[in-house]
């Protein structure tokens, strides 16, 4: 009985999750579900929102450039003091 039930434990071990990766890479599944919470999640935005974003990010990082570069600046004058 013993080696049995460890053959059957390790049948059930290997089997299930082959059987859930089999059966989560099914297209159908993955039209159902995956695209289906994507779009909703992630709404498709116009070219005005990402051209806002882009201009965002660009400012932040001239801002945060500017600072480094001001401090920098204000090392190497006390430096040369």
């Amino acid at each position: 009985m013993g080696w049995v039930l460890e053959v059957a434990k390790m049948f059930l071990y290997l089997s299930f999750p082959v059987g859930i990766f089999h059966y989560v890479n099914q297209p159908a599944y993955f039209d159902k579900w995956v695209i289906q919470a994507k779009k909703e999640h992630f709404p498709i935005q116009s070219k005005q929102v990402y051209e806002e974003m882009d201009d965002f990010i660009h400012n932040l990082n001239a801002k945060i450039e500017k600072k480094h570069l001001d401090s920098m600046e204000r090392q190497s004058n006390k430096n040369k003091q």
